[in-house]
């Protein structure tokens, strides 16, 4: 939001005021306080000394015009006051209030002491108080690159403050910046439109323009320049009725880039220009160089170089004397890339090597000029020095990958979000878990009666319960990471759908096919639930009923296609008894090896599958009948190797491949596992 001093027709009037109230607060500054305003001159006037609760709301109300003076000021006599009075909520208050004052200045290293002792002091204060500074800690957190704590702290103060929905809004809204920095922009989306539905009948609007404006950016990453498009201006018109400079400037210059990647220019080059105005009449500097670096851009994809050249130029002088390493890179590809496309070689060669060599997110744009300087060499004939221009983009570009990979693992490793599609499934496995430790008892009732008779001493008893431990813990890990890996990952998006449509992104039109895929979603959740009860129930240890559970998959996969199917088991297998990991093993497998045959299936018509027993060896064999191609395609993959993880996991083997069943030309998957 836009900061604006306080009028200035009454300050002088005020001065012996706010005097009066430095004074009796006992300090001794430098430098005078601020004027106390008309509104909050007799509360502070009532006491002497002031009450540290009239200083603090002095101190307060100088955020609206962002005075430094008033804010850090007052703040810091109400905490003085409170000190004195030994009121440390008050105190605390005062800090949180100066803490976040320095945060929205852009000192967050200077406001993380400040807020982390109104921490403490504010342990024993109402719940909405301490929600308002986990926040503020939060946010200070999120600017110093700690996003895991940030998060963290943002859960904190969604569950202290239950009843504001204001600071709800708001917390949502920061999370999903946080998201958005990480990339992970379904999340940072479900944010964002959770904080919306906060904002109805809210005081302020300034909350839900910055959502919306935020929910463009998403949209803009994503090149989804129609929905961008329509967020900013949503936004743009809620900042207009505040009348904020500052948001407008932005939004004007977002709701630009959005057109132009609309292709529509002459629109793009009007909001630039509204941009760059209202940044020029409010001295917002920093918002001017970006705002040319596009005008320049424009200008160029409507062929007019001679009004692109000297925006582009005045974006790369302008971040070059900020001293903005990163913005100077960007300006200084545009330009570099200009003069590529103007042929003018030499200048597109001498602007991309002055793109500085820094670090982090830099990479992207060193790669880029890396990719110009190997386009002139080219264009040159100088192809070792192409080649070299190749090597440094590629290496910047693995390098960059690697820096989002360690960027995601650290969040996750940070912060693991439980939504509604995790807590469904930790219900299921609750279900399912104490029916299994019912019939665990059972048996392990049994089982002690039998080791007591046997073994008749305390030992065996009690190394069979560390192994019966073991198995529990084991089998309980197993089913919860099944449930989680098949069931949570559909659940999850499930979820994410609904809220989405439940939030009312998407048309009328558009909300059919929605409905659809979570319709798909719900009963591929419930096939894979089905899998993972039948893997773990005992009354499935059976080859008859393995046999039972491929046939009805392999007809649900190929019934309705080209394909006919056939098995061959032997006669007296169905009535062998099977171990649970062997069965599940194999069904698991079977299913991987029929998706590879159906994939792999050229000119095939027919596809076998033989369950064979011989020295106590579960064998399975599934192949089609179609022709090898002339060139084998390259053996690699998830599927093959989560095959060969499972048979080795059980003590078996597996091979695939063309020929890999004898008799079989065709692709073929055939498993070994002991039984």
């Amino acid at each position: 939001m836009a900061r604006r001093p306080p009028g200035g027709g009454q300050r002088w009037s005020w001065w012996l005021a706010g005097l009066l109230v430095v004074l009796l607060a006992g300090r001794t500054l430098a430098q005078p306080l601020p004027p106390v305003p008309d509104s909050l001159r007799a509360a502070v006037t009532t006491h002497q000394p002031p009450a540290a609760e009239a200083l603090l709301r002095v101190a307060r109300a100088y955020l609206g015009p962002f005075d430094s003076a008033g804010v850090v000021g007052y703040a810091r006599a109400a905490e003085q006051t409170a000190y004195r009075t030994q009121q440390p909520a008050l105190a605390g208050q005062a800090l949180d209030v100066r803490g976040d004052y320095y945060r929205e200045s852009g000192r967050p290293a200077l406001a993380l002491p400040l807020l982390l002792r109104a921490g403490r002091l504010l342990a024993a204060a109402p719940a909405a108080l301490q929600a308002q500074q986990r926040y503020h800690l939060g946010m200070a957190y999120g600017d110093l690159g700690q996003p895991g704590r940030a998060l963290a702290l943002y859960r904190e103060a969604l569950q202290l403050g239950t009843a504001d929905r204001k600071l709800r809004a708001n917390v949502y809204n920061s999370r999903g910046l946080v998201y958005y920095k990480q990339n992970r922009l379904d999340s940072a989306v479900a944010n964002y439109f959770r904080a919306l539905r906060l904002t109805p009948g809210l005081a302020s609007t300034g909350i839900e323009a910055s959502t919306l404006g935020n929910l463009g950016l998403v949209y803009l990453r994503q090149q989804r320049w129609a929905e961008a498009a329509r967020y900013f201006r949503a936004g743009k018109a809620l900042e207009a009725a505040q009348g904020d400079t500052m948001a407008l400037a932005s939004s004007w210059q977002y709701l630009g880039r959005a057109l132009m990647g609309r292709d529509s220019l002459a629109a793009a080059l009007r909001c630039l220009r509204l941009s760059e105005r209202l940044a020029r009449r409010s001295h917002l500097a920093n918002y001017l160089p970006q705002a040319w670096m596009l005008m320049g851009q424009a200008y160029q994809r409507l062929q007019q170089p001679d009004s692109a050249r000297p925006y582009l130029l005045r974006a790369v002088a302008t971040q070059r004397q900020r001293g903005a390493a990163g913005a100077a890179a960007v300006a200084l590809v545009s330009l570099a890339d200009f003069y590529r496309q103007q042929g003018q070689w030499a200048l597109a060669e001498q602007t991309a090597r002055q793109v500085p060599a820094a670090s982090g997110t830099n990479f992207n744009w060193q790669a880029q000029a890396w990719g110009i300087r190997r386009e002139v060499a080219l264009h040159q004939g100088n192809y070792p020095a192409a080649y070299a221009a190749l090597a440094h983009e590629r290496a910047l570009q693995d390098s960059l990958r690697a820096l989002d990979n360690r960027q995601l693992t650290e969040a996750l490793r940070n912060e693991y979000e439980t939504d509604q599609a995790l807590a469904q499934v930790q219900t299921l496995t609750r279900e399912r878990e104490v029916l299994r430790l019912r019939r665990q008892q059972q048996t392990l009732a049994t089982a002690l009666g039998a080791v007591v008779l046997l073994a008749g001493a305390g030992l065996g008893l009690g190394a069979y319960r560390r192994r019966q431990l073991r198995r529990e813990l084991a089998l309980r890990t197993r089913l919860s990471a099944d449930l989680h890996d098949e069931v949570g990952g559909l659940l999850t998006q499930i979820s994410m759908q609904a809220n989405l449509l439940g939030a009312g992104l998407y048309a009328p039109e558009e909300q059919q096919p929605q409905l659809q895929e979570m319709a798909a979603a719900s009963r591929a959740a419930a096939a894979q639930l089905q899998d993972v009860v039948w893997g773990y129930d005992a009354h499935n240890d059976s080859a008859r009923s393995l046999l039972d559970r491929m046939r009805d998959y392999a007809y649900e996969l190929l019934g309705s296609g080209e394909l006919t199917i056939a098995f061959d088991a032997d006669p007296h297998l169905p009535a062998r008894a099977l171990p649970m990991e062997a069965r599940r093993a194999v069904y698991l497998i079977f299913k991987e090896a029929l998706h590879n045959v159906a994939k792999h299936a050229r000119q095939a018509r027919h596809v076998t599958v033989a369950l064979t027993l011989a020295d106590d060896t579960l064998q399975l064999a599934v192949a089609d009948d179609g022709p090898a191609p002339a060139q084998l395609p390259r053996a690699s993959g998830h599927g093959l190797r989560n095959m060969r993880a499972r048979a080795e996991a059980v003590g078996g083997t597996c091979a695939a491949g063309y020929g890999a069943v004898p008799g079989q030309p065709g692709w073929g998957v055939r498993v070994r596992v002991p039984v």
